[in-house]
C-alpha cells in the first residue's frame, strides 16, 4: 500500500478530518491535501511532521502492516 493511502486510513480511522491535520501542523487545507495525496514524495521529516498530527509513529506510516 502506498504511503499516501496508508495515511488517508489513518486520518479517517481516527474520525479526522484534512482540516483538522491541517490545523495540528499549522498549514492549509490544500496543502495537508497535496500532502496526503503526494506522500509518497514527501521527505521524511514531512512524514515525521504528518506522523505526530496524527498521534503515530513515523513506523506507522512507512510499516504496511499498521492496524
Amino acid at each position: 500500500m502506498k504511503i499516501s493511502k496508508r495515511i488517508r486510513n489513518i486520518r479517517v480511522s481516527k474520525k479526522l478530518t484534512q482540516s483538522d491535520v491541517a490545523s495540528k501542523l499549522d498549514i492549509s487545507s490544500s496543502a495537508y491535501g497535496q500532502i496526503e495525496r503526494n506522500a509518497d514524495k514527501a521527505t521524511i521529516t514531512t512524514i515525521q511532521k504528518v506522523a505526530n498530527a496524527l498521534d503515530v509513529t513515523i513506523n506507522s506510516i512507512l510499516n504496511e502492516d499498521w492496524k
